[in-house]
């Protein structure tokens, strides 16, 4: 009831407003200023919307009301912090557009979506429920079934929006850009829940203008996103993963109450057979529904059920329980493709996968017709190719001549390792080609951002054949981990994939020491160390820094050793051991032009720059830095004159020149949005904001610090706190929340 008087003020105040602005439209006869008539139009949109959430909480279905939810009967278990969480994202004092739900197949993203969107509706949140889905395969007991009538870009979604909001015009439209901007302008003034389903069997292209829609969807309104591959900036991000054991429990109690035999065989069974059943599925829900329904619909016991389940390899698809027999069928050549989609994670075109294979394309083509054919393998848009999980399960388990999966003989069906291993070996050496620590290494980096997903299974792939922590089962696996960590980490720093790259450098460090390797080790200590620094972690700053300081005088060159003093100086100046850090920094320096390694000696030198800078040595820092930067400009590296840039432009406000501090700001706008240095980026747009705002100029600083707070977020940066500050105070000062 109180949501219910609360929205009826706000009604009312609405309907008043409306009132006066139509009595002051009505004074001005024919001309009337076209601001008064934006501004009657969005008033008379709000009271449509604030009419219709009132008439749901009145209890009413009003066609104003539109709403397409599928009326799903099916049962939900759980989730209850997820549910939260996005009830939370939903409301309009969250700034972004909405949620992303992500998670491997199986998770049950869309039934999340559609249950928050339903206690959405209950609670009259929006004037509009709409959704859509590009869901392309659907599983029930007797299979996989292919959806027909599934959309494939965002022309078609906003065509079903637009139809959704009784909006024939936008409908109509042949122009896909105007449908775009029409649609953007008939929300305006709403508040919509958009749900988006099954976003990740679009392609590349679509979702990017999908995510351009979105960062400009006009609030209140907001959106729902399921998808297997993370996406949403500016959404919060929830990542399912498996039920616990409780709510895989629940979920089978609530399917018995509504399938009579499924309740019998439950209440007959033990509770380690259903333990079993849980660990048999993974905790996937799909994988739980679907053995369920083998009791439920086709007359098996529960165990006979488990067998089912352990002959389907657990996977979160369920649609491999065929490969057995199919596999029996196979060619070498087939069994080559096979090998090579179980390391592409995303769908793969035939060219690349006659690069990682060595087959013809024309020997590619004739086996992916046939698996197709044999439904281990999707063909999907854009003549791209993937496995089902349940098939990729199988092939895991049968490479190294494995030749049962679970319970599932495969009747010695074997699969050869080899070609796994070449494919492994080509995404490294994509890696290398594309990536690296070169001053011009930046301008590929998109490269490795279309191919990041595989990317990150290749590197998974690697940790787990390589067999460590523990003993080192695989010595190639530990080599090509650190070889593809070396290509990456310029590409993960910039940009921003600091949690992954924290992972991965650990893996480098143990998978060194794994081979005794102790420069390599070192090198992956230290990237851990970066991060932690940048996290303002100082415990484990502290701690990776010393792994790196062992491994780098184990065995690491003067550089290495060089470098590992530099970050021993890092780690000083953070528990503010000044003296010693100040003497660490100068032995570093002196290192490093001893070997005549410039690139380093700048880093030394902006390592002091900063130092000076914090004890109030402005000249010195100065000093530093310019020498530094001199070096830079010389090298070619857009990354480090943009950081000297940076220790510039804070002299600068320190020693109260705004005006020399924007100069250099801009300098290192411009060069770190060149380079795509996400956490350079938000330090130059914070910088140009402290300008502003000693200027006085609050509303030209605030999307400045706005923009600069949500990068730091998303890399949970050191200097979070103060960006946060930063926009709090400017948002009082402008009035603006």
């Amino acid at each position: 009831m109180d949501n219910q008087e609360a929205l009826e003020r706000t009604l009312n105040r609405a309907r008043r407003a409306l009132q006066i602005i139509e009595e002051e439209k009505a004074s001005y006869g024919i001309r009337i200023p076209p601001d008064l008539v934006i501004e009657l139009e969005e008033k008379q949109k709000e009271v449509t919307s604030l009419e219709a959430r009132l008439s749901q909480l009145q209890g009413q279905r009003p066609a104003s009301v539109p709403d397409n939810l599928p009326r799903y009967n099916d049962v939900f278990v759980g989730r209850k912090q997820e549910i939260a969480r996005c009830l939370e994202a939903l409301s309009p004092e969250e700034r972004g557009w909405g949620v992303t739900v992500d998670g491997i197949g199986g998770m049950g993203k869309t039934v999340l979506a559609l249950e928050v969107a339903h206690l959405a509706r209950k609670q009259a949140l929006f004037d509009a429920y709409l959704f859509v889905s590009a869901k392309t395969t659907w599983l029930s007991t007797e299979g996989v079934r292919q959806e027909t009538l599934a959309l494939s870009s965002l022309d078609s979604f906003c065509r079903e929006f637009a139809k959704g909001l009784g909006q024939t015009d936008i409908v109509k439209m042949t122009d896909a850009t105007e449908r775009r901007r029409a649609l953007l302008d008939a929300l305006r003034g709403r508040r919509t829940l958009l749900i988006w389903d099954n976003l990740e069997t679009l392609n590349a292209e679509e979702r990017d203008i999908i995510a351009e829609f979105l960062r400009k969807l006009p609030t209140p309104n907001k959106a729902i996103i399921t998808s297997r591959r993370r996406t949403g900036e500016s959404a919060v991000t929830i990542r399912l993963d498996r039920l616990l054991e409780t709510e895989a429990l629940e979920l089978m109690q609530a399917k018995g109450r509504s399938h009579p035999r499924l309740a019998q065989e439950l209440n007959a069974t033990k509770p380690e057979i259903l333990t079993a059943l849980y660990e048999g599925s993974g905790g996937n829900p799909l994988a739980l529904d679907w053995t369920l329904g083998q009791v439920a619909h086709k007359g098996y016991s529960i165990s006979d059920a488990l067998e089912r389940l352990r002959n389907a390899a657990k996977s979160p698809d369920l649609y491999g329980f065929l490969f057995a027999d199919a596999a029996e069928t196979l060619s070498g050549n087939d069994r080559t493709v096979l090998c090579a989609l179980v390391v592409f994670l995303t769908p793969a075109k035939t060219t690349a996968l006659a690069d990682a294979t060595d087959l013809a394309i024309t020997e590619i083509q004739v086996s992916l017709e046939r698996l197709v054919t044999l439904s281990l393998v999707n063909d999907l848009d854009g003549e791209r190719f993937g496995l089902h999980p349940l098939t990729r399960t199988y092939i895991l388990a049968a490479v190294d001549g494995t030749d049962t999966v679970g319970t599932a003989p495969l009747s010695g069906i074997q699969f050869d390792s080899a070609a796994q291993r070449k494919v492994l070996r080509y995404w490294v050496d994509f890696a290398q080609k594309y990536g690296g620590e070169g001053k011009d290494a930046y301008q590929t980096h998109d490269k490795l951002e279309a191919e990041w997903q595989n990317l990150e299974g290749v590197a998974a792939n690697l940790w787990e054949v390589a067999g460590i922590p523990g003993t080192l089962k695989d010595q190639q696996a530990a080599q090509m981990l650190i070889d593809l960590e070396h290509a990456l980490s310029s590409f993960l720093r910039f940009r921003g994939y600091w949690d992954e790259w924290v992972r991965l450098a650990e893996w480098r460090y143990l998978a060194g020491k794994a081979l005794s390797q102790w420069s390599d080790a070192g090198w992956g200590a230290y990237h851990v160390a970066w991060i932690h620094y940048q996290r303002a972690d100082k415990d484990r700053t502290a701690s990776s820094g010393d792994q790196m300081k062992e491994m780098m005088e184990r065995g690491g060159n003067l550089r290495d050793k060089a470098f590992a003093t530099r970050m021993q100086g890092v780690i000083a100046e953070q528990r503010q051991d000044w003296a010693e850090a100040e003497q660490l920094y100068q032995e570093a320096l002196a290192i490093y032009r001893k070997l005549g390694n410039e690139k380093r000696e700048a880093i030394a030198l902006n390592n002091l720059g900063g130092f000076a800078r914090s004890q109030g040595d402005y000249d010195g820092a100065e000093f530093y830095y310019k020498q530094a930067l001199t070096i830079t400009k010389k090298l070619g590296f857009k990354e480090q004159e943009a950081s000297h840039s940076a220790g510039l432009g804070h002299l600068a406000l320190n020693r109260n020149r705004p005006t020399e501090a924007r100069t250099w700001y801009e300098r290192q706008l411009t060069l770190a949005q060149e380079i795509g240095q996400q956490s350079l980026v938000a330090d130059a747009q914070e910088g140009l904001a402290q300008v502003l705002k000693e200027e006085g100029r609050y509303t030209e600083a605030l999307p400045l610090a706005l923009t600069a707070l949500e990068i730091r977020e998303r890399l949970r940066d050191k200097n979070l706190d103060f960006s946060r500050q930063l926009v709090e105070w400017l948002r009082r000062k402008t009035g603006i929340e």
